[in-house]
C-alpha cells in the first residue's frame, strides 16, 4: 500500500509527527498555496491514521495582514508513549510561552 508522495504532505507528517501540528505564514494573495496546505494536512492525517483540523485565520485580524494556516492533530492515536512525548512537549511549549511574554510558538514569519 503506498503513501503520499508529494513533498509537502510528507513534510507535514513529519511534523505531525514530532509535534502534532504544522504552522506556515502565507500571503493573503497565495489562495492556492493555501488551499494546497490545508489538502496536504488532510491528506498527510488520513495517511496517519490520524483525525486532523485545518484552519486559516483571517489575515485582517493579523498585524502582518498575512494568513496563517494550522493543521493539527484533533484526536491523537492512543499510543501511551506518543500521548507521554506530546504530553511532555506540551509541557515545554507552556514553559516556553510563561518565560518569554510576548512569544508565541505558532507566531513568525
Amino acid at each position: 500500500m503506498g503513501g503520499p508522495t508529494d513533498e509537502l504532505t510528507l513534510t507535514i507528517m513529519r511534523s505531525l509527527e514530532i509535534d502534532w501540528q504544522w504552522v506556515k505564514h502565507f500571503d493573503p494573495t497565495d489562495v492556492t498555496g493555501i488551499a494546497e496546505a490545508r489538502s496536504a494536512g488532510r491528506r498527510a492525517g488520513r495517511a496517519m491514521g490520524l483525525k486532523i483540523v485545518t484552519f486559516a485565520s483571517d489575515p485582517a485580524k493579523r498585524e502582518d495582514g498575512r494568513v496563517v494556516v494550522i493543521v493539527a492533530v484533533n484526536q491523537p492515536a492512543s499510543d501511551p508513549e506518543d500521548e507521554k512525548r506530546m504530553e511532555d512537549r506540551s509541557r515545554l511549549i507552556v514553559d516556553q510561552m510563561l518565560k518569554r511574554p510576548g512569544d508565541s510558538p505558532i507566531s513568525g514569519p
